[in-house]
């Protein structure tokens, strides 16, 4: 049964760590598809505004000057880097004119977010009789023409066009003047950049993200209680198991005693003698008498505090302590007993069952005696303070470790030890006294440490002057 539910926990855990994978997946799927259509509305947007004809106009008067350029260049006139310089100038003369056009139709698009954009040239070659490329040069790769700038790293591809033209020049080598003619291409790269792209696309997802995060902790709180219950279950049916095997050990002694006194009562020899069927018919109604003790321990002790009918009295709490300690003393016969008291004999009485409230203490003093070592040394002080009346019983036993000290009240719990064997019991008697205590609308606390005995404290409230 335990191996069980470990698997079935283990499987429980594992399917909802893959159903949160996918659910975050999906999202980012949604999120990936959403961003990409994103991207490309604004791409079309901007492709629109890219074939305006003054904006046209502008890239026209560019590209004259770089007609111009790239005669002296073929007349050796120039070099390539002083026509790359010439170029930029050019082009930064025009950009102001070029920029503030873009954002006029930019705004007649109202997109309602923020959208540089820039046109870059990736390559100027020259096809004549041989082939000679003026840009990118080895030392010069980027080259902005129109446009704002930004990192290209950040930003996102609207388009890349080539333009394919057939120029003339006048060749003045070797002082003769011919018309030659030769082919220009060049490769514009048009790109943009989306300011808080994310965020925009994350606002645009809030109620998908909303909705799938809602679904995510509610599925979360669904597989807490599940595996909380299942772990409820478990521990039941360990209680179950425990608290079977103890009230069965505890059976099995008065019946074993039982059975053989009945066989005796079948011998004629002891039938015959008054003295020793006094003694088995004796034995038998003691016996019976601990059956009957066992199964009233049973049936009154698992009563809430709340089903205990208390018949309060005025009891001086001192003298009803120290009938208390000394009943006890009479009780244990196991082994040695200690108990020192240091009571606190101001004139004090308590509103109490006394019936109720000496069973609470009887059981933490049997307790104190069942697992202490080979002689039990037991200490039993009270107080007064800030009209509270506290009763703390101390012993030097086996403690209780810590992480067993929070289920010590609760129903039919014992605490794993090596001594539990040898100290047979029902896991009831910590948790009647404590409801006991609730009744008297007291509290009891525990404060214990493994091999340095324990603690319990009882504080309570009802008291006269």
């Amino acid at each position: 049964m335990k191996l069980k539910v470990t698997w079935l926990i283990v499987i429980s855990v594992i399917a909802f760590i893959a159903l949160s994978v996918i659910q975050g997946y999906l999202i980012y799927n949604t999120y990936t598809l959403k961003r990409n259509a994103f991207i490309q509305n604004t791409r079309s947007e901007i492709l629109n505004i890219d074939y305006n004809k003054h904006l046209d106009s502008i890239v026209d008067t560019w590209e004259e000057t770089l007609k111009n350029q790239i005669a002296d260049y073929k007349n050796k006139r120039t070099t390539k880097q002083i026509v790359l310089n010439k170029l930029r100038q050019k082009a930064d003369s025009l950009n102001s004119n070029y920029y503030n056009l873009y954002k006029e139709e930019l705004a007649h698009k109202d997109l309602g977010y923020a959208v540089s954009y820039k046109k870059n040239i990736e390559s100027i070659v020259i096809f004549d009789k041989e082939n000679d490329t003026i840009f990118p040069l080895a030392e010069q790769t980027n080259f902005k023409l129109f446009g704002n700038d930004f990192q290209n790293s950040k930003a996102n591809s609207v388009s890349v066009s080539r333009t394919f033209s057939q120029y003339d020049y006048i060749d003045q080598t070797e002082n003769k003047i011919n018309t030659q003619h030769y082919n220009l291409e060049i490769k514009f790269k048009d790109l943009m950049y989306i300011k808080d792209k994310n965020s925009i696309v994350f606002k645009q997802m809030l109620g998908l993200l909303i909705g799938s995060l809602f679904l995510f902790v509610v599925m979360l709180g669904l597989f807490y209680y599940s595996l909380k219950s299942l772990m409820a279950q478990k521990k039941i049916s360990a209680v179950k198991t425990d608290f079977i095997n103890n009230i069965t050990h505890e059976l099995k002694t008065p019946l074993a005693t039982l059975g053989i006194a009945t066989k005796s009562l079948k011998n004629q020899q002891i039938l015959s003698k008054p003295e020793t069927l006094q003694n088995s018919l004796a034995i038998i109604d003691r016996q019976n008498e601990r059956i009957q003790k066992l199964i009233d321990q049973v049936m009154t002790n698992s009563l809430k505090a709340q089903h205990l009918k208390l018949a309060l009295k005025n009891v001086e709490i001192i003298p009803f302590l120290n009938h208390i300690v000394e009943d006890f003393k009479l009780s244990v016969e196991a082994k040695p007993l200690q108990i020192a008291i240091a009571f606190n004999h101001q004139e004090k009485e308590l509103k109490i069952d006394p019936f109720y409230f000496s069973t609470a203490i009887f059981n933490l003093l049997d307790n104190a005696v069942k697992y202490s070592k080979e002689k039990a040394k037991i200490k039993i002080t009270t107080d007064y303070n800030n009209n509270c009346f506290f009763l703390v019983i101390k012993d030097e036993g086996i403690g209780i470790p810590k992480k067993e000290q929070q289920h010590l009240f609760e129903k039919f719990y014992r605490v794993s030890s090596s001594n539990l064997q040898a100290n047979q019991g029902l896991g009831l008697g910590l948790y009647y006294t404590q409801q006991i205590i609730l009744a008297h609308q007291g509290t009891i606390k525990v404060k214990s440490e493994k091999s340095k005995g324990s603690t319990f404290t009882i504080k309570y409230l009802r008291y006269n002057e």
